[in-house]
């Protein structure tokens, strides 16, 4: 398919009105898997697909699950769009899945934009699925996915609750490496505890190591009863 750039592994159908198939299309390091693909010359696109990629060594590196799908192999682009409460990314590098509204994956370059970049709304939910990390999660505004050095880089994080605290990030940047471990966080503020919310620390340096542990150093302004 497509100079050499595809091939296919299932059934097709050409009729006067286009070309539809059914079955595995393999592209690069990635495999794209549809009951139903609508071809054109220079893309094919699928109501709810399923996306593959793999590292070099084989290994699965990313899984998008019932999207809709749009290949442009003219551009060296895909776009994907979330079919609902079902439609969701695999991060097995990461140990993260996320569930999103949108998906660009930029052939060339090997990476992938996860959510929106100019988006307003509410962002993408991100949630470990490391045994240790009792289900950490966040939420991002949007994220990139280097499929050369599997980083998650997440954007427009606000908050991310630990323990019984309330994490800030500094500039809304958090970054995941391989297995589940995110970077430290500097410059950031946290609030104790997630109720009363009475105790602030900022310029803080933070690990997070689950969704219950977690440890900091950081600056804190005491006021005492004639608020000196």
């Amino acid at each position: 398919f497509y100079g050499g750039e595809g091939s296919f592994n299932g059934d097709l159908l050409m009729r006067p009105s286009g070309l539809t198939g059914g079955g595995v299309m393999s592209l690069d390091k990635a495999e794209v898997n549809s009951n139903l693909f609508t071809y054109n010359a220079n893309w094919f696109g699928s109501n709810s697909a399923i996306l593959r990629v793999f590292e070099d060594s084989g290994g699965l590196a990313f899984r998008a699950n019932d999207l809709k799908t749009h290949i442009d192999l003219k551009t060296r682009e895909g776009v994907f769009h979330s079919n609902g409460s079902g439609s969701y990314v695999e991060l097995p590098a990461n140990q993260y899945i996320s569930y999103i509204d949108n998906l660009r994956w930029r052939m060339d370059e090997e990476y992938l934009t996860l959510g929106d970049e100019f988006s307003s709304g509410q962002g993408s939910k991100f949630i470990s699925i490391h045994h240790a990390q009792d289900s950490l999660s966040f939420i991002a505004r949007n994220a990139f996915y280097s499929l050369r050095d599997y980083i998650i880089n997440a954007f427009g994080v606000d908050s991310i609750a630990v323990a019984d605290a309330i994490i800030y990030p500094d500039s809304g940047i958090v970054t995941v490496a391989k297995d589940a471990v995110i970077e430290t966080l500097d410059s950031a503020k946290i609030l104790a505890d997630n109720l009363v919310r009475y105790h602030t620390f900022t310029n803080a340096t933070v690990d997070i190591a689950s969704a219950f542990d977690y440890t900091a150093s950081g600056d804190y302004t005491y006021k005492d009863v004639l608020n000196n």
